[in-house]
């Protein structure tokens, strides 16, 4: 019997949900491929945590494992401003979590939308190196920043990881480390810095297909043969002032097809993202609705001068 497929999710409380639409994806697209998939976290919904168990149960080809972090002694979580948490560096576990007989592993970020075969990238030759990688869209800013000596700088939403070299080369407690040392003046990118690095440049290249860079509001969307599309910024598709666009339309198509069909777009809780909401809605005819978030927003401002 072939054996399956290998994939991890990082993920909080705040993921689980998104996890599964990612999962959904992986599912749809890859029916003849068995899927075994590693979920590390600290904390999950009850909700969420029933609902990852229900898809296991609706697909064949789908098995579900559980890891929950109890303790986070001796690691180093620096957590830039922004979208991102200390859930990141919960990448780094795997090795440590998942059993010896899982010697390969796919990780992904949980806002990643999967529309093809993964079978091809699954078997890729690492060449001897402890993982594959795109390399990121903001590579030379980020080499300069954290002074890489190879030029090269890999996004890590994405991963295909050799967890046998990984445990061999200790590399967790070496990532940590470095995490230490390098302190959160040069740090912007979290674990994807960290690991950058470690191993600066020493890792295999993969087709960007596998890794396909999304930012909302921009024209950077993905092709046709892209099988792995991730969407990075702090707009997510889920947000009410996501721009309207042929990626937001593909995830939306997953949420359908996911036991979150009923999820509702976030709304926004900064005066930049209610700005930004109220512009989205009047680009695609809202226009009541986006006069109520500018309204909303007059009232703030004005305060109880407002009537």
């Amino acid at each position: 019997m072939t054996q399956p497929i290998q994939l991890g999710f990082a993920i909080d409380k705040n993921f689980g949900k998104f996890a599964g639409i990612t999962i959904t994806s992986l599912v749809h697209n890859n029916p003849h491929h068995q899927l075994s998939v590693h979920i590390v976290y600290d904390q999950l919904l009850p909700a969420d945590r029933e609902k990852l168990q229900q898809t296991a149960n609706l697909y064949r080809n789908l098995t579900l494992h559980f890891y929950q972090i109890t303790s986070t002694d001796g690691m180093t979580f620096i957590v830039p401003p922004g979208h991102i948490t200390q859930a990141m560096y919960y990448r780094y576990l795997f090795a440590e979590l998942l059993p010896l007989t899982v010697k390969r592993l796919i990780y992904l970020d949980a806002d990643i939308i999967c529309k093809g075969d993964i079978m091809p990238l699954w078997q890729t030759d690492l060449q001897g190196r402890v993982l594959g990688a795109v390399r990121d869209w903001g590579e030379t800013k980020s080499c300069e920043r954290i002074g890489l000596a190879s030029g090269r700088y890999f996004n890590s939403g994405v991963l295909l990881l050799d967890l046998e070299q990984w445990r061999q080369q200790l590399l967790t407690p070496r990532l940590f480390r470095w995490l230490q040392e390098a302190g959160a003046g040069k740090i912007l990118w979290g674990d994807q810095d960290a690991l950058n690095g470690v191993l600066d440049g020493s890792f295999t290249e993969l087709p960007k297909k596998y890794n396909c860079i999304v930012l909302s509001n921009t024209r950077m969307q993905a092709q046709a043969d892209d099988v792995l599309i991730h969407y990075v910024d702090c707009v997510k598709p889920w947000h009410i002032y996501c721009m309207d666009s042929a990626a937001k339309r593909l995830y939306w198509q997953y949420v359908a097809k996911s036991l979150w069909d009923d999820l509702e777009p976030v709304d926004g809780n900064t005066v930049e993202k209610v700005l930004l909401t109220a512009r989205v809605l009047y680009q695609e005819g809202c226009y009541e609705k986006s006069i109520s978030y500018y309204e909303a927003l007059m009232k703030y401002f004005l305060k109880d001068k407002y009537t």
